[in-house]
C-alpha cells in the first residue's frame, strides 16, 4: 500500500532525531517529499504506520496517514528528483499490479 504521510511539527523537522528512521522503518520505499512529508510503500497497515511515527513526535504534533492511488496520476518535471520519479514510476506499477490482483480474486 502507498501512504502520503504528512506531519504538522512544533519544531523544524531536523530538530526530530528519529522522524526519519521511523518512516523508513515501517517502509519498503520511502521518498521525503517536502521537509516533514513522505509517500511511503508499506506492506504494514495506516495505524502501524501512524504508531511508529507518533512514537517520533510529541504529543503536540500532528501526523497523518493516508492511503493513496497514484494511477493515473500526473505531476510536474522531475528532472533533478531521479529517486522520486523512480519512485513514483515504481508506486504505479505496483499500484497496477495490486489492482489487478484484487480484480482476479474477486471474479
Amino acid at each position: 500500500m502507498l501512504y502520503a504521510v504528512l506531519c504538522r511539527l512544533g519544531r523544524p523537522a531536523g530538530e526530530y532525531p528519529t522522524l526519519s528512521g521511523a518512516v523508513q522503518s515501517v517502509g519498503i520505499a520511502w521518498w521525503q517529499v517536502a521537509d516533514s512529508t513522505w509517500l511511503v510503500q508499506s506492506d504494514r497497515s495506516a495505524s502501524d504506520v501512524r504508531d511508529a511515527i507518533s512514537a517520533a513526535i510529541t504529543a503536540e504534533d500532528l501526523a497523518l496517514v493516508f492511503p493513496v492511488d497514484v494511477g493515473p496520476g500526473v505531476w510536474t518535471s522531475l528532472a533533478h528528483q531521479k529517486y522520486g520519479r523512480k519512485f513514483l514510476e515504481s508506486a504505479m506499477a505496483h499500484g497496477r499490479s495490486e489492482s489487478g490482483a484484487a480484480r482476479s480474486t474477486s471474479t
